[in-house]
């Protein structure tokens, strides 16, 4: 029965929609600066998302402690252990911040986290490349460039809305670029994470722990699935944007056209007067059109005036 009770009030709402005589299909259309066809709640709740997600994202992919690798070598550190093809001494544990693009050089060899980034250079990547390191690093790169998309895009909601194919784009796109910011964790099943160090000795392990850098991706992660939820269930079609109030079956769209249309008829209204008090006095200090009647008649009288 509830079942049939949620068909039924959709399909009134639908007919409801049709009897407000707006078309089914509705291209995208300019309403005007700061106008907010899709709510101006809403879209607040879309640019802080996206734009938090963007920034974590770029900031993410762009971290050289994206994670640390532990790994055993017996021929120097990272940045020059692949060149040496014999044993210098005995197996020493080491630890290196890495990331997706750069890695992190430490400035004394007893504190791994202090030191500045550094690209790879070619003869790293040639070390450990492999398919899965490159995929993260293109899956990074494409989360980054829908990010920037996807941002411009919600930014121009704040005055045009949206058809139905256009928000199906929006969401489509927002729910790819979540989806290419989880496949950056690719990187942990990559040779950088599991055979880096295994052709000096089958015993050598390596291992990768996610640092600061990979929390903030996950972080990012987060912000663009709630970006892509925003847009599924609250970017609607003015046609399709009703809402149930006080019994009566309203459309949404409409309603906020009108108060903002009343908005700016009231903020002109007060301009107006605004306008017409600063003339009047502007015109008080002195001349006879700002003299009292019975002062100016006295005057004409020939009564002196004190």
């Amino acid at each position: 029965k509830a079942e049939l009770h949620n068909n039924k009030q959709y399909d009134l709402l639908c007919h409801k929609s049709i009897a407000l005589g707006i078309p089914s299909t509705m291209p995208t259309q300019f309403h005007g600066c700061c106008s907010y066809p899709h709510g101006g709640w809403v879209l607040t709740g879309l640019i802080l998302s996206c734009g938090s997600a963007l920034g974590a994202t770029m900031w993410g992919v762009a971290s050289c402690r994206f994670m640390y690798i532990d790994f055993t070598t017996d021929r120097g550190d990272f940045s020059d252990f692949y060149r040496d093809p014999t044993p210098d001494g005995d197996p020493v544990p080491q630890r290196v911040g890495a990331g997706l693009f750069s890695w992190l050089v430490p400035n004394t060899a007893t504190d791994w986290s202090d030191g500045q980034c550094a690209g790879y250079s070619e003869l790293q990547r040639e070390h450990f490349t492999d398919k899965l390191f490159e995929s993260s690093r293109i899956f990074a790169t494409l989360a980054v460039l829908g990010g920037m998309v996807a941002f411009v895009w919600v930014l121009f909601l704040s005055c045009i809305s949206l058809g139905r194919f256009q928000i199906w784009m929006m969401s489509t796109i927002l729910g790819f670029i979540t989806v290419f910011v989880a496949l950056t964790f690719l990187i942990f099943q990559s040779a950088i994470c599991n055979d880096l160090v295994s052709y000096q000795n089958p015993s050598y392990e390596t291992k990768c722990t996610i640092d600061q850098g990979g929390l903030v991706v996950i972080a990012s992660a987060l912000f663009w699935a709630v970006a892509f939820l925003i847009s599924v269930m609250y970017i609607k079609t003015p046609e399709r944007d009703l809402k149930l109030q006080n019994g009566q079956i309203l459309n949404a769209f409409e309603l906020r056209q009108q108060q903002r249309i009343q908005r700016e008829k009231e903020r002109r209204t007060r301009a107006t007067q605004r306008k017409q008090e600063r003339k009047g006095a502007h015109r008080a200090p002195g001349g006879a059109a700002s003299r009292p009647r019975n002062d100016i008649a006295s005057y004409a009288g020939g009564e002196t005036e004190v």
